[in-house]
This record gives C-alpha cells, structure tokens and sequence, in this order.
C-alpha cells in the first residue's frame, strides 16, 4: 500500500460540529471538596473509572486514588498516600487491562536541602487489578532511573508505559508488562545526545518549573513497536520568558522498547485552541475508534475539551463534547476546569475530570448512526455516518440520517470539500422526510488526499467528516 505524504499549508476552520456524546451528570467524591483534587483519570477494562486527587492541584487536598463503577453517582476512596509512602504528589495515572499504575514524585530525603524542590525522586505505585492490598512501588533504588519528574502516564496496548521527563522536557518509556522480568523498569527516553530539551518551547527544569511537559498520550489502536505510531505530550507554559510557547508536541521516530529515537514536533491548529499557558495538566488523550486527539482546556479562556484529527504537525478539530459553557447550550457540562478525559474501550462513555468542580462529568453516546459493525442503528435525529470504504479509489459511499421533525421533510445538503474549505461537489441539495440515506461519490479526477464531507439542514444541524482517497 503506497504511503500518502500530505503537507498541510494551511487549513481553514471547520463548521461547528454536533458531537456523538450526551452529557448525562456527574460523579462526585466521597468526602470533602476541599479535600480532594481531581486530576488525571483512567478507565480500566473492566469499566471502571478511576481518578487520583493531586497536591499539585490544591495544597490542602490529599494525595489519593478513587474509584467509580459507570452506574455509580460517587466515586469511593482506594488509597490515600500516607506519610509512610513518602508521596508529595501525584502526576500520572494509567491503567493496563485491570491494573492500575500512579505515577508519583517523592518526598525529598533533605526537604532542608538548597536543590530539594527541584531534585525529589518519581516512583510508580502499582495496583495489581486495581487492588491496594497488593500495592508495589517502582522506583528508586530497586528500579533504573527514577531520578527526575515524571509527569502524565500513559499505555500502549502492549503494556509498555510512557510518561514525561522534566529535565530534559522529553518522553521516557518505561515495562509496564505483568509478564516481563523488567516490570517497572525505565527502557529509555528521548534523547537528542545534548543538554538541550527536545520538547519545542520548553525550558529546562531549573529554574523554571512550571514549563513541565503535564500529560502523555497513546493511539490505543496502535502498534508502538514500529517506528510509525505517534506519541502525543502536552506541556503547560510560563508565564515569564517566552510565555505562550506551551502546547500539544508529537514525537515521532522511536519505539516503545527504545525511545531515543523520538523526536518532536508542535502541533498547531488555526485558531490556536492547542497553544497553552501555565495552567495544569491540559490533560490529552486518544479515542479508541476514530484516532481523534482529544484535548481539555484547563484555564479560563478554554473551558471545553475538544477532538482534533491530527494530520502530521496539524491540527483540525473535530469533535467537542457538549457544554454549557463557553456556549449558551443548557445541555452540556457546566465546565469550570476541565483537567483530563478518559473513554471506554468501546468508545460509548466518555468521562471529564473536572479539577476546580471538583466532579467527573459522563458523557454518552446517543445511540445512532452506524454500529461498530457497520449495521444500521434506529434512526432517532440527524446524523452523518463515516463512508465506507475508506480509504477508498475512486468510489465511495456515504450515509446519513433525517430524523422526524414536525415541520415535515427537511432542507439537507451535502457536500465535498478540500481541506482549504473550497466546496468541490454538491451531493444532495433537497428537502428529504426522515430515514437513512446513501449516495455515492465518485471523486475520479482527484489526486490522493484527505477530504471533507459535510451535511447540513435548516434545523441547524451541522456535522463533518474527513474521508481518504488512495489511489
């Protein structure tokens, strides 16, 4: 199959897009808000969602694991990190089918020392199928090379691990496999073979410790023993120096057993909705079906969290799962500082962490469109459906859906675009009663490349899709 090299020059914004989530409620915490700072969260293969509360976020709050099973309206405290653990806080969580591993950075031996904030130690606590009782701490002087921060965690479906080092603003992967004799070990990281941070923007720990890399991000879907699956980081800004350079990297080149090889490059997007300040962590991750980055956005100028397909070094956005604010919408969350997201394996439940709210927001798929095996769902609104197939040379289908309106049969429209917004065919240009609809299209004449299907109607609905043709 021949690669398709795409150079993204500049792409124009997308139409606002209806996401395929609900938002249903929230989970709260079993104690006090003042007690507890939600921070990352993670969902095992099991369903259940689990969420670390962060010292980092609120100096009152405790440093602990909590836990939630999707029917559940309060999330149940697992482990609170006591004075024995020697935990300052926690910085990373992430979950390998049923365990559950936190990373953390330690308690300085010489809290009295000059360099004693800069230099503590990170270690992993790891629960054996989510089970405190059998809990295990990876790290120094039992295991290789915990002696920096590490910041975010993440998992390949392999089981390897990968978080962020601080020093060098670079990504390190570490054997997160129940079956390997180096569990817990760290492989390596990036390296570029100076003291330089590989991270674009990023400034070097001392002084400056706030331009940390916060979160790390994995394609659950891809094979991170080549060379071709991408890892995503995102990294907070000072608000000193040169400020705004913070944002989504993704690195390229190594592999999860042997990351020097790594190198990054900044994500950018038209709007610069990925270009961060100095809030924490602007929590990232990737959804397990479509690919799409998802992003949050933690300060007061953002409060969403977006998806966004990734072409390369750019950035489109996608998806934005509903929310009362920064819109007028009712129907959504009522974000205030949106830290991390997290999705089932199957892709239906999506949860938001919400650090200042200080509750997980749920979020539903509603149920429509095209099952995962490609069968027709009941028609209940308006929904526009990935073509198949796709890729695709020269033909290609697409589907949607009309839902009942009241008004009777409904204005709908769907066309083709490129990615510089330019409109190349009109589809369908109609009033049509409900139901679900297919037309072909013959994109004969066109060169290889990624393209742009919208549908919309005059009810207000507006959705797109990107399609690929590979000749």
């Amino acid at each position: 199959m021949k690669k398709i090299w795409i150079l993204c020059i500049m792409i124009l914004p997308l139409w606002a897009q209806q996401s395929a989530y609900n938002y249903t409620g929230a989970i709260g915490f079993d104690m006090a808000d003042s007690l507890v700072a939600p921070y990352f969260c993670a969902v095992d293969s099991s369903g259940n969602i689990w969420v670390v509360s962060s010292s980092a976020i609120r100096a009152t709050a405790i440093n602990a694991l909590f836990k939630a099973q999707p029917q559940d309206s309060i999330f149940n405290l697992v482990y609170a990190f006591g004075l024995l653990d020697s935990v300052r806080d926690v910085t990373g969580l992430a979950t390998i089918d049923d365990d559950v591993f936190i990373m953390t950075r330690k308690i300085p031996i010489n809290p009295a020392a000059p360099d004693a904030y800069y230099y503590p130690y990170s270690r992993i606590f790891y629960l054996p199928n989510g089970d405190a009782g059998q809990i295990t701490i990876f790290g120094r002087p039992n295991y290789a090379d915990y002696g920096t921060w590490y910041m975010g965690l993440a998992a390949t479906r392999d089981g390897y691990l990968f978080s962020g080092q601080s020093y060098l603003v670079t990504i390190i992967s570490a054997d997160g496999r129940r079956s390997s004799g180096q569990m817990g070990f760290t492989l390596g990281y990036a390296d570029a073979g100076t003291s330089l941070p590989l991270e674009p923007g990023g400034g070097l720990t001392y002084p400056n410790v706030i331009d940390l890399i916060r979160d790390v991000a994995v394609d659950p879907r891809a094979d991170y023993s080549t060379t071709d699956a991408v890892v995503y980081t995102s990294r907070c800004s000072s608000p000193e120096g040169d400020g705004g350079s913070g944002g989504i990297a993704v690195w390229t080149g190594g592999r999860q057993n042997d990351p020097l090889n790594y190198r990054a490059s900044r994500v950018t997007d038209v709007l610069s909705h990925l270009s961060w300040s100095s809030s924490s962590p602007y929590g990232i991750t990737v959804h397990p079906l479509n690919g799409y980055l998802y992003a949050c956005g933690t300060d007061s100028t953002r409060r969403w969290v977006k998806g966004f397909e990734v072409f390369g070094s750019f950035a489109v956005e996608m998806d934005e799962l509903p929310a009362a604010t920064p819109t007028d919408s009712t129907q959504g969350a009522p974000f205030q500082a949106p830290s991390d997201v997290a999705f089932t394996a199957d892709g239906q439940r999506a949860y938001v962490v919400d650090q200042t709210a200080t509750k997980v927001f749920v979020f539903v798929q509603d149920g429509t469109g095209l099952a995962d095996d490609g069968s027709q769902r009941v028609p209940g609104h308006f929904e526009l459906y990935q073509n198949h197939p796709n890729p695709f040379n020269p033909i290609t289908t697409i589907g949607y859906n009309i839902g009942a309106h009241h008004d009777g049969p409904v204005l709908v429209e769907l066309s083709i675009y490129n990615q510089l917004g330019q409109k190349l065919a009109t589809l369908v240009s109609a009033r049509q009663p409900a139901g679900n609809y297919e037309v072909q299209w013959d994109a004969s004449g066109l060169s290889s490349g990624v393209y742009l299907y919208r549908l919309s109607t005059d009810q207000g609905f507006t959705q797109t899709r990107k399609l690929v043709l590979m000749r």
